[in-house]
């Protein structure tokens, strides 16, 4: 049996309850727990086929494990593991596993997901304070690399292998195409180019590296296919309120605008009521890369 350790944390972020809120949608599409993009290959992009394309990116992602020994077991650090439905199947696998996650909700279900099987510490991965002398086979960032600084995440992550220990990272890196404007494009993380540089900064070498961002690009257009239906729902809403309560119709325009600031309206609406997170933007504007590395050994 496994161990929880709560780190001392600050207060959860937005981010940790976007996770949250993002968790209970998925768990209800698709009857699991992950918290990340479809490998479309070979399927049609519907909401039906979004669970088999989260489990072929797992499968392809797994692919890049680092080959064991018979009966040795890989210490594994998956870090902002989500729910933990990655680290259950490494477990199936046989692996040993350490979670690092900053949300106490998606705690709870990682530890029922390991079924008790994983060392979970609720906490940022800058915060995390292993046992002494621990060392890990591999560190997994399943996109999580994002939200971390690119030095700082590459840099923990060195300090944690032991000898013959790699880095794992599957996530989004910006493309060196320039945007403007207050909307978001669709995507994230750091830039490709300071990925590289960090890179040869830290003395790592790539053993691996792969772009798959057309096979996972599809998953934006389903997103916002997903942020529209609720879109229609509130406008449909709204038609039937201007007809029905005017007046708290009103007041609730006027708490909305109280409580979110016109670039957050702005943001908002755009999201709901627009198309601008399509395919062909992601693709212009992001790399989705799978990096595998390990230090330059002297």
């Amino acid at each position: 049996m496994r161990t929880y350790r709560k780190n001392k944390t600050p207060q959860e972020s937005s981010r940790a309850i976007g996770l949250d809120i993002a968790l209970k949608v998925v768990s209800f599409i698709t009857g699991k727990e992950h918290l990340h993009y479809g490998y479309w290959k070979g399927l049609d992009v519907n909401l039906e086929n979004l669970g088999k394309a989260q489990e072929a990116y797992t499968k392809h992602l797994f692919k890049y494990l680092p080959k064991k020994e018979p009966r040795k077991k890989l210490k594994i650090l998956d870090i902002g593991g989500g729910s933990g439905q990655i680290a259950k199947y490494l477990i199936d696998l046989g692996h040993q596993v350490t979670i690092v996650i900053p949300s106490s909700t998606l705690v709870k279900h990682a530890r029922i997901n390991t079924n008790g099987k994983a060392e979970i510490h609720q906490t940022t991965f800058e915060q995390y304070n292993p046992r002494k002398n621990t060392k890990f086979d591999l560190c997994l960032y399943a996109e999580s690399f994002q939200y971390i600084p690119v030095k700082i995440a590459l840099r923990k992550a060195t300090q944690l292998l032991n000898k013959n220990g790699e880095i794992l990272i599957a996530d989004c890196f910006r493309s060196a195409k320039e945007h403007t404007g207050i909307f978001r494009k669709p995507g994230g993380g750091p830039s490709l180019a300071s990925m590289e540089s960090e890179i040869k900064i830290q003395k790592l070498e790539i053993i691996n590296q792969e772009e798959i961002t057309e096979a996972v690009a599809p998953s934006i257009e389903l997103e916002q296919q997903f942020y529209n239906t609720i879109g229609f729902s509130i406008n449909r809403v709204i038609h039937s309120l201007k007809i029905i309560r005017p007046m708290s119709l009103r007041f609730l325009g006027i708490l909305y605008k109280l409580l979110l600031s016109k670039r957050r309206r702005l943001r908002l609406e755009d999201r709901l009521f627009e198309k601008r997170r399509s395919k062909d933007l992601f693709l212009k504007y992001n790399h989705y890369m799978i990096f595998k590395l390990k230090p330059l050994r002297e």
